[in-house]
């Protein structure tokens, strides 16, 4: 069943199966060699959900914030070529995370909103990875290591944010993103290149990541009152 009325012809249903299909493409492919078709998967699958977000009427946070990470995804696609690619997709999620911020204080509150407990135990959680993160990545990242701890201070923020909303849907895409770069991080600083864990790292980043981007999508769209679930 698809979200939008109109079926598959309608354009908002055609972008986001459209969206699925290059992320499962990635998923599959992605671990291969760097590729010009690796790329654009990468890429697109990602912009394709910003540009759902401006067709469906979503607030232009939600766009740029997507748009953002879009072009984080490009950068860290080729990051193989140059460590300066790394940086820059470092600074575009960067960027991509205070777009969220901003949004999720700006939406109006969810009709719905998680039971204070739960927010409470999820805040919790997500303060306890990024302290534990922090303190493990500052001696490893090396010369990364102030961007690195930056990142972590942002994307905690944008949990922290999203739970101020409470919307079920927000708070489960900003868990999801956090537990996505928690993965990432591990991989490259603290794993071993040939351990057993690093060959499910990559796929569980971009199922996280890009569950991510969908679940808070639909979330700010519903609060936004443009999508009804």
């Amino acid at each position: 069943m698809l979200p939008f009325e109109g079926g598959i012809t309608h354009t908002d249903n055609g972008t986001l199966v459209f969206a699925v299909l290059l992320a499962i493409a990635y998923l599959f492919y992605g671990q291969r060699r760097t590729t010009p078709l690796k790329v654009a998967a990468k890429k697109l699958s990602v912009m394709l959900l910003a540009g759902l977000s401006a067709s469906a009427g979503g607030p232009w946070l939600l766009t740029l914030a997507l748009v953002l990470c879009a072009i984080g995804d490009f950068f860290l696609a080729i990051e193989q070529m140059s460590e300066k690619f790394f940086l820059a997709g470092l600074g575009a999620f960067l960027a991509g995370h205070i777009a969220y911020i901003l949004l999720f204080f700006a939406l109006p509150a969810s009709e719905t909103p998680l039971p204070l407990p739960v927010l409470a135990v999820v805040g919790i959680a997500m303060a306890a990875i990024a302290l534990v993160m922090g303190r493990r990545l500052f001696s490893a990242a090396g010369d990364l290591r102030w961007p690195v701890m930056v990142y972590i201070a942002a994307i905690l923020v944008m949990g922290l944010a999203a739970l101020s909303n409470g919307a079920g849907l927000i708070v489960a895409g900003a868990a999801s993103f956090m537990i996505s770069d928690t993965v990432l991080a591990s991989e490259r600083f603290l794993l071993k290149k040939d351990g057993v864990y690093g060959q499910f790292a990559g796929p569980v980043v971009w199922v996280t990541y890009f569950g991510a981007q969908v679940l808070i999508l639909f979330g700010v769209l519903t609060v936004w009152g443009v999508f009804r679930a």
